[in-house]
């Protein structure tokens, strides 16, 4: 894994480790966030208690904060790039050199995983790309395996549960 990092990377990288304590691999920004993506097992460190580490680190960037935990198996570390959305299912192909991701997620959260204008399925494969090798990540929407019908509440999103309910109201009329 190499990674390139400019000097303003490695400046807010050094300030968010000294912030929080937690060792960070990587780190991307854009003109509304800042991406960190720390060690396995430092996320609870670089949110810190009550979530006061990414409160004071959005005060300082002056930029949302956005945190990623690594792994080493492609499939989890996928999983950790679009938390808190459940990704159903990760499944991985090799075309020649290229390593394609392909997630399963439920039809409602499909807008969610892809972003305004694809901005967040690029930024997902911006930081899978660097750390873990992948060329691209295909979205597939599907219902669960076990056939669910929908998902279970406390896998919604609360902006997504309003929705359903509204959904479901009109459905029962």
């Amino acid at each position: 894994m190499r990674i390139k990092l400019n000097t303003e990377d490695i400046m807010r990288i050094s300030l968010f480790e000294k912030m929080t304590g937690a060792d960070v691999i990587d780190s991307t920004s854009d003109d509304e966030k800042i991406v960190f993506v720390v060690k396995e097992g430092d996320i609870g460190a670089a949110i810190g208690k009550g979530g006061e580490n990414v409160r004071n680190a959005t005060e300082k960037f002056g930029k949302k904060i956005d945190l990623i935990e690594y792994s080493e198996d492609v499939k989890q570390f996928i999983k950790n790039i679009f938390a808190p959305i459940e990704v159903e299912d990760v499944w991985t192909k090799k075309f020649g050199d290229d390593l394609v991701v392909y997630i399963r997620v439920h039809p409602r959260f499909r807008r969610a995983i892809i972003g305004d204008k694809g901005k967040n399925i690029d930024r997902a494969v911006d930081i899978a790309g660097r750390l873990a090798g992948v060329k691209n990540i295909k979205v597939v929407a599907g219902l669960r395996k076990d056939n669910d019908k929908k998902p279970k509440q406390e896998e919604v999103p609360e902006k997504a549960a309003e929705s359903s309910k509204n959904v479901e109201a009109e459905e029962n009329q």
